[in-house]
C-alpha cells in the first residue's frame, strides 16, 4: 500500500501540473483556493477546537441535497456533535452552506496530497466521517483511517461507467474500502459490485436511495407564483428541460420548434447542467428564430412580448423551484452519453418526466419510476417529439403520470431512516 500511496501522489502532483493552465482558464476552482491547499477558516477552526465532529463529504448539488435529508436525522441521534459539511464545486458549496445549521460549517474539500489532508484530518479530528455516493480520494481515506475516525460510506452507487475502472485497480480498491467501518449501497447490484471490488461483506448493507427520501411538497402555491412571473396564462403549457448538456440543444429547439406549430400555447424553459452554457444556448435559440429571456433578468413585472421568448434558467439552486411552474418535464443529461440527471426532485412535484435511454448513472431510480409508470423513456429527437406530442394531446396522462410519480416516491422513501438505524448499530 505504501508503494502505491506514494505512485499515486506523484500521479496527483504530475496530473495537478498539468492541468493547471485549464484550472486556470476555465477558472474551475477559482473557489475556496485556502480550503484547497488545507487553510481552513477560523470559525471552521474553532467549531473543532470545541466539538466532536462528524464529517459530512458531499462533492455536489445532489450529494449536497442528500446530506440535507440526512443532516437532521444525525443531529438527533447524535446530539453532542456537530456536523461540517465539504464539498468539491462552487454550486455545492453554496447550497450546503443552506443546509448546515448556525453552528455547523461547510468548506472545500482538500487537494488529496498527503501533507494537506494530513493537515486538514488533524485540524478536524472528526470522529465519524460520512461520505456520500462513493467518493473515493486514498490520501483522505487513509488519513482518516489512521487518526481513527469512523469512515461511513452512505448512499454509496457503482455505476455501470466507473465499475470497469475500479477494477483495474481493485487491489488499490481494496485496500480503500476494507478502512470503512459501514458501507450503504443503494441497491443490490451496487452491493454485489461494491463487494466483488474488495469490500468486506459482511459490512455493507443495501439501504436504497436516500434521495427518495425528498419531501412531497406541494407546488401549487409556487407554481402559481413563478408562472406569473414569466407571464404564463393557465393555458399555456410549459417544458422544462432541466440540467441539460451539450448536444441535446439542438434536438430540444428543433422538437420544440416543430411542436410549437401545432401547439401556439406551448413554452420553452431550459436550464443547463453548467451555468457557463447560457450564452451558447441563446445564440443556438436565436440562430433557430426565437427570443430569449434570462430568468434573473426578469423583475416584478412581467416580460411583455407578444414573440412568446423562450426562457433560460441562468442561476444555481433554482431548478426544483422552476420545476414546480412545468407541465412537462425532460431531464437532461440523457440523450447524449453522460449518464442523466436526478429525475426524483420532478417526480416528487408530481410533474410527469421524459429522459433518454442514456441515464446510467440513476439506474435504480429509474427502474422505479418506469414499473410504477411515473415516466417516459425515450430514445433520440425522434422519441422525444412523439412522447412530447402524445402528453400534449392526452392531458389526461400527463395527470396520471404525476399521480403515478409521487406515489414511487412515497413508497420508495425510508432510506435515511436505514441509514442513521446501521450507523448506530
Amino acid at each position: 500500500m505504501s508503494n502505491m500511496k506514494i505512485i499515486y501522489n506523484v500521479a496527483f502532483f504530475i496530473f495537478s501540473i498539468f492541468y493547471l493552465p485549464y484550472f486556470v482558464v476555465t477558472r474551475r476552482y477559482r473557489y475556496g483556493m485556502k480550503d484547497r491547499f488545507g487553510f481552513l477558516s477560523e470559525k471552521i477552526k474553532s467549531i473543532c477546537s470545541k466539538n466532536k465532529i462528524i464529517w459530512v463529504h458531499a462533492v455536489s448539488v445532489g450529494e449536497v441535497k442528500v446530506a440535507g435529508i440526512l443532516a437532521p436525522l444525525l443531529r438527533q441521534a447524535f446530539p453532542s456533535h456537530k456536523i461540517l459539511f465539504s464539498t468539491v464545486t462552487h454550486t455545492g458549496n453554496k447550497v450546503a452552506r443552506t443546509v448546515s445549521a448556525e453552528e455547523e460549517g461547510v468548506f472545500y474539500l482538500p487537494f488529496d496530497m498527503s501533507f494537506i489532508v494530513d493537515r486538514v484530518v488533524r485540524l478536524v479530528k472528526p470522529e465519524i466521517f460520512i461520505c456520500l455516493e462513493t467518493e473515493l480520494w486514498p490520501n483522505l481515506i487513509c488519513s482518516l483511517y489512521k487518526s481513527g475516525s469512523r469512515l461511513i460510506l452512505a448512499n454509496g452507487r457503482i455505476s455501470n461507467r466507473s465499475y470497469p475502472r475500479y477494477k483495474k485497480s481493485k487491489c488499490f480498491v481494496s485496500s480503500l474500502l476494507k478502512k470503512f467501518s459501514i458501507i450503504l449501497m443503494q441497491s443490490g447490484l451496487d452491493a454485489e459490485r461494491i463487494i466483488a471490488l474488495g469490500a468486506p461483506e459482511e459490512n455493507v448493507f443495501v439501504t436504497g436511495n436516500l434521495k427518495f427520501d425528498i419531501p412531497l411538497a406541494d407546488s401549487g402555491p409556487k407554481r402559481e407564483e413563478l408562472r406569473k412571473k414569466i407571464n404564463l396564462s393557465e393555458k399555456d403549457i410549459l417544458i422544462v428541460a432541466g440540467s441539460t448538456h451539450r448536444g441535446e440543444d439542438g434536438i430540444l429547439i428543433s422538437c420544440f420548434s416543430r411542436l410549437k406549430k401545432d401547439y401556439p400555447n406551448l413554452r420553452l424553459l431550459i436550464a443547463p447542467r453548467h451555468i457557463e452554457r447560457v450564452q451558447e444556448i441563446e445564440k443556438t435559440l436565436t440562430k433557430n428564430g426565437f427570443e430569449t429571456i434570462k430568468v434573473s433578468s426578469l423583475g416584478l413585472q412581467p416580460p411583455a412580448s407578444s414573440l412568446q421568448p423562450v426562457f433560460i434558467l441562468d442561476t444555481m439552486g433554482e431548478l426544483k423551484s422552476i420545476y414546480a411552474a412545468a407541465d412537462i418535464v425532460f431531464v437532461g443529461k440523457s440523450l447524449v452519453k453522460k449518464g442523466g440527471q436526478n429525475p426524483i426532485e420532478p417526480a416528487s412535484l408530481g410533474k410527469p418526466v421524459i429522459f433518454g435511454r442514456l441515464m446510467f448513472n440513476f439506474q435504480d431510480a429509474v427502474k422505479i419510476l418506469l414499473e410504477y409508470k411515473a415516466a417516459v423513456e425515450v430514445e433520440g429527437d425522434e422519441g422525444l417529439y412523439s412522447a412530447i406530442r402524445f402528453l400534449l394531446d392526452n392531458p389526461e396522462e400527463r395527470k396520471k403520470l404525476g399521480i403515478n410519480a409521487r406515489e414511487a416516491i412515497g413508497k420508495n422513501s425510508g432510506s435515511s431512516q436505514k441509514t442513521i438505524e446501521l450507523i448506530l448499530k
